[in-house]
C-alpha cells in the first residue's frame, strides 16, 4: 500500500478532525487581522462595512498622561502597532471634511478591555449615533442646546422638534426624518448632517435662530452642527426659540 504525503497544513488538519481550524487557517474572505504578541491590529470600517484609510488609532496608556502610541489605517483599513509592555487601552478617531468644515468622531471598539504587552485585536466601526463604550462617555451623535429668547417660557419637553435631512449624511448614507422632544434643552445623538429643522408647541410653530445672534427667528430652520463651539461643546448645535399663544 502507497501512503500519499500531504504538505498542504489546512488538509493535514481537516484530516485529523479539526474542521474549524482548518475554516479559521484557510477562510481569508474577510482577512481579518490576527492577535499578534507585542503589537496591537485591527480594522476599521464605517456601518455598510466599507474600509476607512486614514483613521488615527491611538493606543492610550491607562495610568500616564501623554504616553500614548497613534499610526493610521492603510488602504485596506488595517493597522498594527507595535506596542510595549505596559497597561493600554486602543481607541480611533476619524476626520472627516463636510461642507467645509472638518469634524472628529470616536469610532466603536469591538472590544473594550485593556491589554498589556501580549497584544490584542481591536476592531472600529464609525457610528453616527448610539451609545460610546467606556471609558468614553456620551453619543457618537451630534448635540443640540435649545435656549428660550428672554420672556418665553413654555414646557420645553414639549416642543416637537423635526429634523428633516438635506442631502445625505457625513458619512455619504441617507438620513431619515427625526422627531425629537429635549431633555433638559438638549437633543441628543443626531446623526451629523444638515437638516431642514421645524418645531411645533401647542400645535402651532416654534421660531427658531442660531443661538446668541440677531437673526431673525424662523419657521423653517437651516441646521449646521459645528465641530466646536469654544470652550461648550463638540459636534453640535445651539439654538434660540420664540414662541407665541
Amino acid at each position: 500500500m502507497k501512503f500519499i504525503q500531504i504538505k498542504s497544513k489546512c488538509v493535514r488538519e481537516l484530516l485529523f478532525g479539526a474542521a474549524i481550524v482548518l475554516h479559521t487557517a484557510c477562510s481569508n474572505s474577510d482577512d481579518l487581522p490576527i492577535s499578534q504578541v507585542g503589537y496591537s491590529t485591527g480594522v476599521v470600517k464605517n456601518t455598510a462595512g466599507i474600509p476607512l484609510k486614514q483613521v488615527r488609532v491611538l493606543i492610550d496608556h491607562s495610568i500616564f498622561f501623554n504616553a500614548g502610541i497613534h499610526d493610521l489605517t492603510d488602504n485596506e483599513g488595517k493597522y498594527r502597532i507595535k506596542i510595549p509592555d505596559g497597561s493600554w487601552f486602543a481607541f480611533a478617531i476619524h476626520e472627516v471634511v463636510y461642507n467645509g468644515k472638518t469634524y472628529s468622531f470616536y469610532l466603536h471598539p469591538d472590544n473594550t478591555a485593556g491589554f498589556g504587552g501580549e497584544g490584542a485585536v481591536r476592531n472600529f466601526t464609525w457610528k453616527l449615533s448610539g451609545t460610546m463604550s467606556p471609558p468614553l462617555s456620551g453619543n457618537y451623535g451630534g448635540l443640540i442646546t435649545i435656549d428660550n429668547y428672554p420672556g418665553i417660557y413654555i414646557e420645553e419637553s414639549e416642543i416637537d422638534f423635526i429634523l428633516t435631512p438635506i442631502g445625505k449624511l457625513i458619512d455619504g448614507s441617507e438620513g431619515s426624518p427625526l422627531i425629537r422632544n429635549p431633555t433638559d434643552t438638549h437633543i441628543q445623538d443626531i446623526p451629523i448632517g444638515l437638516y431642514s429643522l421645524t418645531a411645533t408647541y401647542q400645535g402651532k410653530p416654534v421660531l427658531l435662530r442660531k443661538w446668541n445672534s440677531e437673526d431673525a427667528f424662523v419657521e423653517n430652520y437651516e441646521l449646521h452642527f459645528e465641530p466646536q463651539i469654544e470652550a461648550q461643546c463638540d459636534n453640535c448645535a445651539k439654538l434660540e426659540y420664540y414662541w407665541e399663544p
